[in-house]
């Protein structure tokens, strides 16, 4: 019966993928492997063929949730969030700490991402109480801390003179006793993320304490980690930021196309046309990296867009005179040949003799 109990809470601990959601089924060339880096149990692995999970090897961390840039893989883990002297404060605990106590503890801290932060402040959860186990020992300790991520948020809230995230890390025992005022065994009710949300713009939550899943399934609507910032003006430092090369950009619309959240449009207003970056849609997924033949774009983490358009001029192609755009001081448009024409040696002859 123990055998049966203890496979039953290791299936529980199997990760959700949203097949759809993975970069993988929408550009087969993607070159992400976030899951596949993290994995302390190398239970992922990627091939030409399929991203897998040996299920046999994983066992249930979680690290790979946050890594994943579009929340494709889940897992239902939660964390305490509570209101105590008008402060409202999350609690989470690795469950190598010690604690007894059950609520608020999950397998790492870590597994905790850059947007449940977000979520969580902007609904007034700026303080974060954790008890860990002796983290340079394990072997989860690996890819971002919760800790690195709490001070990439701070960074960015600075520039806007923006409250920061308060961060303790306190012993099990002081951890364990601040829960234990907060909920008895029963007093904690679960919301899922939406829920969660909905219940702070009703005003139904419970004063005391609840616990914030971490889970977020197929129907959740995504959001990217820009979107849950509380500022979006042009001082704002944000988590993504696409950065095209306009010399080397061929003006092809690879990018445009596959974006899968629109964070790189083309605008053409009939006086003008220009691609424009939106960094608070961008992922990070790196879509766009990976299809660029030109090597036009990149992906920079916490910055400020250097420039959030790039001016495009039509032009006619002097070889096949097609009509196409590109940006003004690209190096295709100096040669007046389209992106295809340009790597094509109009100087050879079509048929040659070969001794």
């Amino acid at each position: 019966m123990q055998q049966l109990i203890d496979q039953i809470r290791q299936e529980e601990r199997l990760p959700d993928v949203v097949s759809g959601r993975c970069v993988h089924e929408i550009v087969e060339m993607a070159s992400c492997s976030s899951c596949v880096d993290v994995c302390p149990q190398h239970a992922w692995s990627l091939d030409d063929e399929a991203l897998r999970l040996d299920t046999a090897l994983c066992d249930g961390c979680g690290l790979c949730m946050p890594a994943c840039p579009e929340g494709a893989i889940s897992i239902r883990y939660e964390i305490l969030i509570g209101d105590w002297e008008k402060r409202k404060i999350v609690l989470c605990a690795c469950e190598k700490a010690g604690i007894s106590r059950k609520d608020g503890a999950i397998p790492c801290i870590h597994i905790v991402g850059t947007k449940d932060i977000l979520k969580l402040y902007r609904n007034g959860y700026s303080e974060w109480v954790v008890a860990t186990g002796r983290c340079t020992e394990c072997m989860r300790n690996s890819g971002a801390k919760l800790s690195e991520r709490v001070d990439q948020i701070n960074s960015a809230l600075s520039v806007n003179t923006i409250t920061p995230i308060s961060y303790r890390r306190l012993s099990s025992c002081e951890w364990q006793r601040i829960s234990s005022l907060w909920v008895e065994d029963h007093a904690a009710s679960r919301l899922s993320r939406r829920g969660f949300l909905q219940g702070m713009i009703e005003g139904s939550l419970r004063p005391t304490s609840a616990l914030f899943n971490l889970h977020e399934g197929e129907t959740d609507e995504y959001t990217t980690p820009g979107e849950l910032l509380p500022t979006k003006d042009e001082s704002t430092v944000w988590p993504y930021v696409p950065q095209f090369d306009a010399v080397q950009c061929n003006g092809c619309d690879a990018c445009v196309r596959l974006c899968p959240h629109g964070a790189i449009d083309l605008n053409d207003t009939g006086e003008r046309m220009y691609y424009s970056v939106e960094p608070q849609l961008c992922s990070g997924c790196g879509i766009c990296v990976d299809i660029c033949n030109a090597q036009a774009i990149s992906v920079n983490k916490w910055s400020k867009p250097k420039h959030r358009d790039v001016a495009l001029e039509r032009m006619k192609c002097s070889c096949c005179g097609n009509q196409v755009h590109v940006p003004t001081v690209s190096r295709v448009r100096s040669q007046q040949h389209c992106r295809i024409c340009a790597q094509v040696n109009h100087h050879k002859n079509l048929y040659q003799i070969v001794e």
